[in-house]
């Protein structure tokens, strides 16, 4: 039986994915560098470590990626504090479900804690949540499962009870390697097949994943 939802953050919760490559871009031309789509793709849903090493790689060990980040993070707070964060369709909805259930809910996001913090408060969904893991709380990013047995652990609950929701590529790889059962929800970048082999679910959106919670006993 379920007893505990474990969510990914951005493009999962929020559709911020699509902005955050626009934040990459105009970060790159204050910097006079070119920062394709593409290369951004290979760092979805992992953390800043990461995150900062495919930079150094594709940039050079010189880049100045602390000063880039600090850029493209001030443009994401602007358009938070101006226009508030994008729900994804049914979040809501599964928040609201959980809650009168009594079913525990974390979230387990590579973003790093004081943005992610921001970002869960300006939206107004902190409060629906019992625990939280960031990409800076684990030294490994996903597609480890760090993150979620972090959050499962704050949770107090075994990771082989709790649902995993993700969409990315290195978040499906990272849930099911955390051994719970793990639902994708589609966002920017298709998953392959060989990566959802295995995978409970995948639903279009999240308040789908009601119907499948509704199945209480059967999902031991």
């Amino acid at each position: 039986m379920v007893k505990g939802v474990i969510f990914d953050m951005d493009g999962l919760m929020f559709d911020t994915e699509k902005l955050s490559t626009i934040f990459w871009r105009q970060t790159g031309e204050e910097f006079g560098v070119d920062v394709p789509e593409e290369f951004t793709y290979c760092f979805r849903g992992r953390n800043p470590a990461a995150i900062r090493e495919a930079f150094l790689e594709r940039y050079g060990a010189d880049f100045d990626y602390e000063r880039f980040r600090e850029i493209r993070t001030r443009l994401q707070y602007d358009y938070i504090r101006e226009k508030g964060v994008p729900f994804k369709k049914g979040l809501m909805e599964l928040l609201d479900y959980l809650q009168k259930k009594g079913i525990k809910a974390a979230v387990a996001t590579s973003t790093d804690r004081k943005l992610a913090d921001t970002m869960l408060e300006r939206a107004g969904v902190r409060g629906y949540f019992d625990a939280f893991a960031y990409g800076d709380m684990v030294e490994r990013s996903k597609p480890h499962p760090d993150v979620f047995l972090r959050a499962a652990e704050e949770l107090g609950i075994p990771v082989k009870e709790c649902l995993v929701l993700e969409d990315s590529i290195a978040g499906v790889e990272a849930g099911k390697a955390a051994g719970g059962y793990i639902i994708h929800i589609p966002d920017l970048i298709e998953v392959p097949e060989e990566v959802k082999e295995g995978i409970t679910a995948q639903y279009d959106s999240l308040d789908e994943v009601i119907g499948w919670l509704e199945g209480g006993e059967s999902h031991v």
